[in-house]
């Protein structure tokens, strides 16, 4: 089982679920932001799509079989996986789901994060936030 970054936040990790990253990119200046958020959303996007062709969820763990016992596939056209992405809008990241059924692969297949973010996403945006703060 893949490492999840809810209890990060206790111990240093700056950016543990979207709520904090969000508090993150809004303290910092508004064109530092707008880098962060711009230079975030296409990573992102990798790692969700990377995950979703990967038949593993955001956070590593291996998908339910199917009904035969195989593999589970969310992949019947491509059209959930091509439009899921994130965009930037100024300071703000947010997820474009692009097919109504999409919200459904959340909750049940957790094709996006929801609550506690990614160890591996938790690392890559606080990265970006301290790069653009000018610590190392």
């Amino acid at each position: 089982m893949a490492e999840r970054s809810n209890v990060g936040a206790l111990r240093g990790n700056p950016i543990a679920n979207f709520g904090r990253l969000k508090r993150e990119l809004k303290a910092l200046p508004i064109s530092m932001a707008a880098a962060v958020a711009s230079e975030s959303a296409p990573g992102l996007t990798a790692r969700t799509r990377s995950a979703f062709s990967s038949r593993v969820n955001v956070y590593g763990d291996a998908r339910p079989e199917g009904v035969n016992g195989g593999p589970l596939t969310l992949e019947r056209s491509g059209k959930t996986r091509d439009n899921l992405q994130f965009v930037s809008n100024g300071r703000v990241v947010r997820a474009v789901l692009g097919t109504p059924y999409a919200k459904y692969l959340i909750g049940k297949y957790k094709v996006l994060p929801n609550g506690a973010m990614p160890v591996e996403w938790a690392r890559y945006l606080s990265g970006l936030v301290h790069r653009a703060r000018g610590v190392t």
